[in-house]
């Protein structure tokens, strides 16, 4: 399966970069800044390509507000990636149902859409989407961490890193990063690890032998109760969230 989450990897990173030479260099972008609620988003987000409403086709209209498309959504919006089955990795699908593709097209089998009885509005993909910058800045935890913008986020000031911004030797894409119980892919059988995206292509798969730094279980679960329930691990927390997605080695 891991061999099929790969080949999905570097179909995103050619719909990455058609859809930078049709927007003037602009990266495909959402986090970090305001939900739709206006509270700050958390990194989970990253993995979001949108929002519906269950049991219609289609990006939600909520307020007057389209909710999404966003992150990898918008290469599949823009037509410049037809099919939606590459955001999704088939070894995250056995983890969870929420993770796999035939639970966002509920609809007549169709693309973003939840069923009605799910009440789920949430379109996610099995990837976290962070490109990541040539510029560092203090993280405000003792780390410093690529740029993800252009300008302070989260407000008014965030924009879309452009193509020339981007640090080639950062990831772009991972499987995702939520929590280490919740890694989709094993090493000889064992080992947890995921695939990280680089802008030129490459899929390096990272396992903590060779990149302990990276899955320090103080910066994935603070708490150590290792729930994905609990509101403390890395996907709810940006300052070690950006940390360790800097960490990944091409």
């Amino acid at each position: 399966m891991r061999a099929e989450c790969v080949s999905n990897l570097r179909q995103v990173v050619t719909g990455w970069n058609m859809y930078q030479q049709d927007f003037n260099q602009m990266m495909p972008c959402h986090w970090p800044g305001y939900a739709s609620s206006g509270s700050t988003s958390n990194p989970w987000r990253t993995y979001e390509a949108g929002r519906v409403v269950p049991g219609i086709d289609g990006w939600e209209i909520e307020g007057g507000t389209q909710q999404g498309p966003w992150n990898l959504g918008l290469i599949f919006a823009t037509g410049l990636d037809p099919n939606p089955r590459v955001f999704y990795c088939p070894s995250t699908a056995l983890i969870s149902g929420q993770m796999a593709y035939n639970y966002y097209a509920a609809v007549s089998n169709t693309w973003p859409s939840t069923s009605i009885s799910s009440g789920d509005i949430e379109i996610r993909t099995g990837y976290n989407y962070l490109p990541q910058g040539k510029h560092v800045m203090d993280n405000g935890n003792g780390f410093l961490v690529p740029r993800i913008s252009n300008g302070t986020c989260p407000g008014d000031l965030c924009a879309p890193l452009q193509q020339n911004d981007i640090d080639p030797n950062k990831s772009i894409v991972t499987d995702m990063a939520m929590n280490t119980r919740l890694l989709s892919h094993r090493a000889s059988g064992s080992v947890a690890g995921l695939n990280a995206l680089f802008p030129d292509g490459r899929v390096v798969f990272q396992i903590a032998r060779s990149n302990p730094q990276a899955f320090d279980p103080t910066l994935w679960d603070p708490s150590g109760v290792n729930n994905p329930a609990e509101t403390d691990y890395i996907g709810y927390n940006a300052a070690n969230f950006r940390y360790v997605m800097s960490l990944w080695q091409p």
